[in-house]
């Protein structure tokens, strides 16, 4: 039997490595030898560690799916070395093809190392309350000295560079909260309506994504909400939000809802 959900975050919390990421922790992943189904990857913002996921993760679990975490120090490296040592943690999980779903900057990087570190396993994106195109809340935070140092290296240098599209052969799912509450509104309370308290929606929709959608949530709302994680899965499962497949059709990149259950 598989172990819960909750071992298996606890497990990677244990065992991180020198470079701030995390990595399977024997005997308490869902990452099963032979297993070829795909393996959801949860990915936290800025200056937020990979607990912070759990909500969302117990959520995905309970649909059926397995899944790690994944940490990192979204401060202290750049952009590409915390896509490098993503690429690097994706490609110890094995065969199986990979779901990335990034909250925040999280969603930010999963883009960004799917575009330029050949993840070939990745097979979906979901990209929950993510300044894709800009981020006026970043920008205001960056005017201050302070502010530069909390936003690290990361945020600057994607504002900074070109936003890569969805890449061929992955969807990419976008979620945007609407709910304007949030730490975002202390820097920026001049950000301007719709947006979740810290990213405005218009900031969210990617390039050549395969779905959209907005949810009445605030930014950190969008870890807590069981809206959200429906979101996830009928994405995950479908490559679409909430739209129902037909009777004949069958789920693609494999079958979540076989994922993390005992089979007999």
């Amino acid at each position: 039997m598989l172990q819960p959900w909750r071992q298996a975050v606890a497990g990677f919390a244990r065992k991180r490595t020198r470079s701030g990421g995390v990595e399977p922790s024997a005997g308490r992943s869902f990452v099963v030898a032979g297993r070829h189904e795909p393996i959801v990857v949860l990915i936290p913002g800025l200056w937020t560690p990979g607990w912070v996921m759990c909500p969302l993760a117990w959520r995905l679990r309970a649909r059926g799916y397995r899944g790690v975490t994944f940490g990192y120090p979204s401060a202290r490296s750049s952009l590409q070395e915390n896509a490098e040592r993503l690429a690097q943690f994706v490609d110890s999980l094995g065969e199986a093809p990979v779901y990335l779903v990034g909250h925040s900057l999280g969603g930010v990087l999963a883009l960004h190392a799917t575009a330029h570190c050949a993840l070939s396993r990745v097979r979906r994106i979901v990209m929950a309350g993510s300044p894709y195109s800009d981020s006026y809340t970043a920008r205001k935070l960056g005017s201050r000295g302070w502010g530069r140092w909390m936003l690290g290296r990361t945020v600057p240098q994607w504002l900074a560079g070109e936003r890569p599209s969805a890449p061929q052969g992955v969807d990419v799912g976008v979620i945007a909260g609407t709910v304007g509450c949030g730490l975002g509104l202390i820097v920026a309370p001049d950000i301007g309506p719709p947006h979740d308290g810290v990213i405005r929606v218009a900031e969210t929709p990617v390039r050549g994504m395969a779905d959209y959608v907005e949810v009445r949530t605030s930014h950190a709302g969008i870890l807590l909400s069981g809206r959200v994680a429906q979101l996830v899965d009928a994405f995950l499962r479908w490559g679409r939000f909430e739209q129902a497949p037909k009777p004949t059709e069958a789920p693609t990149h494999g079958s979540p809802g076989l994922l993390g259950r005992e089979r007999k």
